[in-house]
């Protein structure tokens, strides 16, 4: 990670296209939305394209229309309102571009900043543009899968992130990091994550990477028990150290972990419901969020208001 970290602070700072790559989960969102912080900033839009459908993508589908610009008679959609800037394109599974959607691509960085749709509020374009990709772009393109142009475009500066495994000194920072995250969205009061917990996060190889962790963390912060968090990993199948009695009990990331930790969710709150027997009052005492938390959260999971309804409810 020392050469990632390096090769982030030199580019960091310009508008050169960046390609991140690595195993799914490693984190390569977030990595996207620290670069966008620094430039072009926290005041433009970061516009995340995710190609899917056989339409593909198009400029005009991604951005924030700028009030009062037109061009040729249509609203222009390719700047943002507030500033007049472009902001950043990440582009998640650049591969999953269909041959269209890559000239498109190819031709907007080739082009640079549409000059004549620039705002005059802004002093200087901030435009970029980020790419990541799990799969072979260099096979894919000998065999005619992915345009050569747009590839040689996209890898001026490349990025890899290892797996999770590789750098288990990242698991202590990143376990405290989701959190603190989750102290926050569930208003908990969950205790900090103990030195023994983390040392046993570290001792597994994670093939899930950082979405694996995140799940990880939000169990914990919603049960608030370092042990039934181990316990839990354990019957789905991993193996971890025990935790010794002094262990203790009791980022955003959500766009990497949404679907597994919404379902892991939905089963802490049914299953925690269940057992108070619908009491929602206790419910959220015993998972250390507000009682308006659990209510919004109740409603979110899908979950059956009433205790009448709980011999029908199955969770997923």
């Amino acid at each position: 990670m020392s050469e990632v970290r390096a090769k982030f602070e030199r580019l960091a700072s310009t508008d050169i296209p960046v390609m991140i790559r690595g195993e799914a989960g490693t984190g390569k969102e977030i990595l996207a939305r620290f670069i966008h912080k620094r430039y072009p900033g926290e005041e433009t839009p970061l516009h995340k394209v995710t190609p899917a459908g056989r339409n593909g993508w198009r400029r005009s589908a991604t951005f924030v229309s700028l009030p009062g610009r037109s061009v040729r008679g249509r609203p222009e959609k390719n700047i943002d309102g507030a500033t007049g800037c472009i902001g950043t394109l990440f582009f998640d599974e650049v591969a999953d571009l269909n041959a269209a959607s890559q000239r498109i691509l190819c031709q907007l960085l080739q082009d640079g900043w549409p000059a004549p749709l620039a705002s005059p509020n802004c002093v200087s374009p901030l435009f970029r543009v980020i790419c990541s990709t799990r799969r072979d772009l260099e096979q894919e393109m000998k065999v005619g899968q992915f345009n050569r142009e747009l590839f040689y475009s996209i890898h001026i500066v490349t990025l890899y992130l290892p797996p999770l495994r590789a750098r288990s000194e990242d698991i202590p920072p990143l376990a405290r990091y989701f959190w603190q995250s989750y102290q926050d969205e569930f208003e908990s009061s969950t205790p900090e994550p103990s030195s023994a917990f983390l040392a046993a996060l570290q001792e597994h190889d994670w093939p899930g990477n950082i979405r694996e962790l995140a799940q990880v963390m939000k169990r914990y912060v919603l049960m608030g028990s370092e042990q039934t968090a181990i316990e839990e990993l354990k019957r789905d199948g991993h193996h971890y150290p025990a935790l010794s009695a002094s262990a203790g009990c009791g980022i955003s990331l959500k766009s990497l972990a949404r679907e597994e930790a919404r379902q892991l969710e939905r089963r802490v709150i049914f299953n925690t419901l269940r057992e108070t027997q619908w009491n929602r009052r206790k419910t959220a005492r015993a998972l250390n969020i507000s009682y308006r938390s659990l209510l919004y959260k109740i409603k979110e999971a899908g979950l059956p208001p009433k205790r009448t309804d709980v011999h029908r409810e199955k969770p997923n």
